[in-house]
């Protein structure tokens, strides 16, 4: 038997999670909306604006969760703690409804498998999340941590069907350029996370950065923006899939460019920091299914 092979598949989460319209508005300004200009994406961080109605950025859905850390689960931290070296790999959520501006949500969480990178450990989690009150499915998401110094244990080094993904041999068909706030990780540790390397420079030190980073999930977000803009005009019914790997740190004052190439239901993507970095790469966006419009970005 593997190392973890006795957690793999098992539920490593269950409970609940509740959110009102003030949490998703910090949420949007927390991934940068209105940032270039406060009268645009009123949508996403207003609730009063007359004749808007209030949305919520699908990517909110990273962030529910059913209380508790499983990373002990698999002593890579200790007391809860996330342990030095540990940074987010990557990241994808799937929607089947646009998500209400508040709301209660029962989620399941299960360990999907731990992969052995040589280096280091990359554990992922899938949670699915149904509203509370109905029943009804709303939506999953997946995780991947990746623990520096934790390789070597002899695990599978991918998922037998990874897709491959290559970067489209022309011009992107779109490019879409957000700016990240000089304060952006100190609005979005509001949502709740407190990962020292976000503003701790002896800890991004240690965590392998020159200097604090913007949150992986916050950079999610941002993506998530770039990708409503660029393929569904801001409408939040229209996004149904996003993936992605995080390559590189974004640091705030960065400002991203996301380079989006059509593809039938969707498109691909990578993210630049500045014209220099790959800070996102191997990126997947799909309509969801019953989109009328389905495949003309």
């Amino acid at each position: 038997m593997g190392k973890y092979d006795h957690l793999i598949g098992k539920e490593i989460e269950n409970g609940y999670f509740s959110w009102d319209s003030d949490r998703t508005l910090l949420y949007a300004v927390g991934v940068g909306a209105g940032l270039a200009d406060p009268l645009k994406e009123l949508q996403f961080t207003t609730e009063n604006t007359p004749d808007v109605a209030q949305q919520v950025l699908p990517t909110f859905l990273v962030l529910m969760s059913g209380g508790g850390s499983w990373i002990p689960l698999l002593n890579f931290g200790e007391g809860g703690n996330a342990p030095i070296g540990m940074v987010h790999g990557e990241q994808s959520i799937s929607l089947a409804r646009p998500i209400p501006p508040q709301g209660r949500v029962h989620v399941s969480r299960v360990l999907i498998d731990v992969y052995d990178k040589g280096s280091g450990a990359l554990a992922v989690a899938e949670s699915r999340v149904t509203l509370a009150d109905t029943g009804e499915y709303l939506g999953s998401s997946r995780a991947g941590l990746f623990v520096q110094g934790r390789g070597g244990f002899g695990g599978p080094r991918k998922p037998p069907d990874e897709q491959p993904w290559s970067r489209p041999d022309r011009a992107p068909d779109v490019t879409v350029s957000l700016p990240v706030g000089l304060n952006q990780s100190l609005i979005y540790r509001l949502m709740g996370d407190r990962t020292l390397h976000g503003t701790d420079p002896v800890r991004a030190h240690a965590d392998g950065f020159p200097k604090p980073v913007f949150f992986g999930l916050g950079t999610f977000g941002v993506a998530g923006r770039a990708m409503l803009q660029g393929l569904c005009d801001n409408d939040v019914s229209r996004f149904g899939h996003m993936e992605g790997r995080f390559s590189k740190p974004v640091f705030p004052g960065d400002r991203l460019d996301a380079l989006i190439w059509h593809t039938d239901g969707g498109a691909m993507f990578q993210i630049w920091a500045n014209d220099e970095r790959l800070v996102m790469d191997r990126g997947v966006f799909r309509h969801r299914p019953d989109d009328k419009n389905q495949g003309s970005g």
